[in-house]
């Protein structure tokens, strides 16, 4: 493949998400990325592709058949049903394919760590879709720490309540919402994007304990809600609440330091910075409180996030054909599963837990909870 071909790239997977990526390839809005074949089982989704997709780009019906004809492409977009996702990766890593992961990476870590052996073994491209990271707000809160200006982070608080979910969502898949299917809840699902963007700025703690009243807003025994205090070195708290089931819409993200502190709200930064340091000022101030020490505020509008996906995609054809940095790379999904199973595995023990977690353990939690939601 010379520097000026566009990467052959073949669907694996054409439900909501797969017929966005789909359209906006066949119409040839990734400059560096050409599709030329689709996987789906269903009837109702290969009627879509032949009515809206052009006929140059082949129709298969199972991923057999389509790895049966891998000189047809050179990387792989994966939009599956969770479990789904390891398989079909190792399979293309296999067959030395480039592959793009739709989150998660898996089910369990394990999966995720199968996924990262087998990449390694290939040598190809491994990216996740983390299209969060391409966001102006992130980017910039990103560039802030990255800088200094909270000092030594003390305490971080997140709140996200935008991802509002009906029943009539929940429905929409036979595999959503369920321990067999889909391998969690909210946490697994909407949760990967925070939880990802979460560990890309502050990295990944030492420890969690996780509170999930499972299925507290509708009739299943996954989450919809889920409040994770996590610890860092040097008594650094963080919390993390994410819910799916509250009607008003809350993102805001607060980090306190000690030269600084930010607050993000959606779209808007309001940064706080102090005249000196926190603790220095704690422990020589001549006051009872915080009387002595000035704070200027300033506020940072950034512009709504603009074409997340195709940036990742494009980045996706750079690291094939020019050797760029993937925005978001495969073992980037393995930190945001692993935060999501060592949160389960808590919760099934209502109990702290250190990471790495015991996998064998979560794996034995988890089978257990497929088995009592059959029951059920």
């Amino acid at each position: 493949m010379n520097q000026s071909t566009k990467v052959r790239i073949a669907l694996i997977g054409v439900g909501s998400m797969g017929k966005k990526y789909a359209t906006m390839l066949d119409m040839e809005k990734i400059s560096n990325l050409t599709l030329t074949t689709v996987c789906c089982r269903s009837k109702e989704n290969q009627n879509w592709v032949k009515e809206n997709l052009s006929e140059r780009v082949k129709l298969y019906q199972s991923s057999e058949e389509l790895f049966a004809h891998h000189e047809e492409y050179d990387a792989v977009l994966i939009v599956t049903p969770h479990k789904q996702h390891p398989e079909l990766a190792i399979k293309a890593f296999e067959l030395k394919k480039h592959v793009f992961c739709d989150k998660p990476a898996g089910i369990s870590i394990l999966d995720a760590q199968r996924m990262e052996q087998a990449q390694k073994e290939s040598e190809c491209k491994y990216a996740m879709m983390f299209h969060n990271r391409t966001y102006p707000v992130l980017k910039k809160v990103k560039q802030l720490l990255d800088d200094g200006f909270v000092g030594e982070i003390k305490r971080v608080q997140l709140v996200n309540t935008i991802y509002y979910r009906t029943e009539y969502y929940h429905n929409s898949g036979d595999w959503r919402s369920s321990w067999h299917g889909e391998g969690g809840g909210a946490l697994i699902n909407q949760g990967q994007h925070i939880l990802d963007y979460w560990q890309w700025l502050f990295g990944m703690p030492l420890a969690i304990y996780a509170s999930i009243p499972f299925g507290k807003y509708n009739s299943f025994a996954v989450d919809d809600e889920a409040t994770l205090l996590m610890e860092y070195p040097n008594k650094v708290t963080a919390t993390f609440l994410l819910s799916t089931g509250e009607i008003p819409r809350e993102e805001v993200l607060t980090v306190v330091g000690t030269k600084g502190s930010i607050k993000v709200t959606g779209n808007e930064i309001e940064l706080t910075s102090y005249s000196m340091d926190s603790m220095k000022y704690g422990k020589t101030a001549k006051t009872t409180s915080r009387e002595e020490i000035q704070q200027t505020k300033e506020l940072f509008i950034c512009n709504e996030p603009k074409e997340s996906y195709e940036q990742m995609l494009v980045n996706f054809g750079e690291a094939i054909l020019r050797g760029k940095a993937l925005i978001a790379p495969g073992e980037e999904g393995t930190k945001a599963l692993e935060l999501t199973n060592a949160a389960y595995l808590s919760a099934f023990l209502g109990e702290r837990v250190s990471l790495p977690i015991d996998s064998a353990r979560y794996e034995e939690l988890f089978k257990q909870r497929i088995e009592d939601e059959k029951i059920k």
